[in-house]
């Protein structure tokens, strides 16, 4: 799937993007992110470690039963743990 982007952090141009890279860095985390074709600059899209990850499989073992209560509770974890993971990633990495 083709996703219409624009560089607005470095050339200004639009550009599509078509998916995602991912880069392996300390600790079994993964950097999930797009470049621009025209200046190269890196948007990330998400950070995911191995706990997340295995956070993320129950969720979608759940299927349709992720709008239970324990379903939920799961999906929130997984939200909180990849905002905790990104903020220490940016603040390690500056970026």
């Amino acid at each position: 799937m083709s996703i219409p982007a624009l560089c607005n952090e470095g050339c200004n141009k639009q550009f599509t993007v078509d998916g995602f890279d991912i880069e392996q860095l300390n600790d079994g985390v993964e950097k999930t992110y797009f470049e621009c074709p025209h200046c190269k600059h890196r948007y990330v899209a998400y950070y995911t470690d191995p706990e997340i990850r295995k956070v993320q499989s129950i969720i979608r073992n759940l299927g349709q039963n992720n709008q239970t209560t324990r379903g939920i509770e799961i999906i929130l974890r997984n939200t909180r743990l990849m905002d905790q993971l990104r903020k220490r990633m940016e603040d390690e990495h500056g970026t």
